[in-house]
């Protein structure tokens, strides 16, 4: 598959909430193999991971409380500049409104500071 459709599909996945937790958790592992090629993508590429990803946020609470079923949170040994394997520290945050969104540096992915 292609860079594109990665990133199409991933765009796709976030703002489908009636999707199954197991089709949730393919979402998250997508996220995970475009972050591994982040740096390499163009600039308008990365522009859309990050629209994307702030959709996922938005998106957090709904996510979380289908995977809560199936993935264990708790335990996920997952970095974590993966922000999107630790959906239960970013709900929690939001609640606390104890949350920060900024970038690595001009060429970094998205990072989600939980205070």
């Amino acid at each position: 598959m292609s860079r594109q459709h990665d990133i199409d599909h991933y765009g796709m996945d976030v703002k489908d909430l009636e999707s199954s937790p197991f089709e949730m958790v393919e979402t998250l592992r997508l996220r995970s193999k475009i972050h591994s090629y982040f740096r390499e993508l163009t600039n308008e590429e990365k522009l859309e991971v990050n629209r994307y990803d702030l959709i996922l946020l938005s998106n957090a609470q709904g996510f979380y409380d289908k995977l809560k079923f199936i993935h264990d949170f708790q335990n996920a040994n997952k970095p974590e500049d993966e922000w999107w394997w630790h959906l239960h520290h970013v709900v929690k945050a939001f609640y606390k409104r104890s949350f920060s969104i900024s970038f690595a540096d001009p060429h970094g992915d998205l990072i989600v500071n939980m205070v």
